[in-house]
């Protein structure tokens, strides 16, 4: 393996690999990038076992070849030569040289048959979905998808098509976030688990095409342009989300969302890291925000809102909050409310969107 390879075009590609391999792993390959040098590309190649992406860039190729590296230090190397092109050689078994400018390293590597072999999914039913549409659905309801491993069932995204639409849904039993938009082409099927980490990795591409989706069996596939992120579907029964959305929720009260925001921060920062409560107090046209610490004091904020039913105090974990208001991007939102005992449903007010929105357990204080 010989390779001639600009600078910028090696750390455009070694950068997201980095969000997959495994920094902590019984399974030493796993921290490796797979390097891969033919018809005038060098193509790379990275997975944790679950989530694998793949890319390639040009290259002068003068000899083929492949072998696995270290990714966080060949990724710190590239980094720090100045040349604007690298000369990569494997000269000996399982070991390749850096030259680039001044700079000459030699790095040790593991044989690329050594790399685990990366799950295909069939290109049969292949949809065409604009990508900035996909990252915006899961920047709406990725702050909702549950980081606690023992729920492997929530630990992900639900992804279903409609007959011309697109939902995501994620919850982690304490709120829920929920999004559809339309997308011609799709017809109705299935949903399937999307795990956190493929969602967060599909956050970090950069591009304004069409991104091409398709499912197997077992496995996803999201290919932009010449990268492509596998993931393996999560196993489980996503809970029957349209039961959890309230219908009763009677009254309504509308916000500047940048004043909301901005006032629960402020509120929180007198409660405490194992408590995390708020209380809302609505009376017509005014919101009073309560934090209130034993070991700490007491912080209160008023804020002007549309608001003209009875009076309704409602206990609330302000970081879920903010989270919701973060994602959102108008300027004003709704919140529907019915008592102290039911759940917050917040939406966007003339948002962009088919349809969004996000459920708040309450909390009691």
């Amino acid at each position: 393996m010989e390779v001639r390879v600009k600078r910028s075009n090696l750390l455009s590609e070694l950068i997201p690999m980095q969000g997959i391999v495994e920094r902590r792993t019984t399974i030493p390959v796993l921290s490796h990038i797979l390097l891969r040098a033919e018809n005038d590309r060098l193509h790379f190649a990275s997975t944790d076992l679950d989530v694998s992406l793949t890319s390639s860039c040009d290259a002068e190729v003068a000899s083929q070849g492949s072998i696995a590296v270290q990714a966080r230090k060949f990724l710190e190397i590239i980094r720090a030569v100045g040349a604007e092109e690298v000369h990569l050689e494997l000269k000996e078994e399982g070991r390749l040289r850096i030259e680039a400018g001044q700079s000459d390293f030699k790095i040790n590597g593991l044989a690329s048959e050594d790399f685990p072999t990366l799950p295909e999914v069939p290109e049969d039913g292949e949809l065409s979905i604009p990508f900035a549409l996909l990252k915006q659905a899961i920047g709406r309801i990725i702050f909702a998808v549950s980081t606690e491993e023992s729920r492997f069932q929530l630990n992900g995204a639900l992804l279903k098509l409609k007959d011309g639409g697109l939902e995501l849904v994620a919850t982690d039993g304490h709120r829920l976030a929920l999004v559809e938009n339309d997308l011609s082409g799709a017809t109705a099927s299935d949903g399937v688990l999307v795990p956190r980490k493929a969602l967060q990795e599909l956050q970090r591409f950069e591009d304004d095409g069409d991104l091409r989706f398709r499912k197997s069996e077992h496995h996803l596939s999201f290919r932009l342009g010449s990268r492509e992120l596998v993931c393996r579907i999560l196993e489980g029964t996503f809970p029957d989300y349209e039961r959890v959305i309230s219908k009763e929720n009677d009254k309504q009260a509308v916000f500047d969302k940048q004043a909301l925001s901005q006032a629960v921060q402020r509120a929180a920062l007198l409660t405490g890291d194992r408590a995390r409560a708020v209380r809302l107090e609505l009376t017509s046209g005014n919101l009073v925000i309560t934090a209130a610490n034993p070991d700490l004091g007491e912080a209160t904020e008023q804020l002007p809102c549309e608001y003209e039913g009875d009076e309704l105090k409602i206990g609330m974990n302000p970081d879920y909050l903010v989270h919701f208001l973060s994602a959102v991007d108008t300027e004003n939102i709704r919140l529907d409310l019915k008592d102290e005992n039911t759940q917050c449903i917040g939406y966007p007010v003339d948002g962009s969107d088919t349809r969004y929105l996000c459920v708040i357990m309450p909390m009691r204080i």
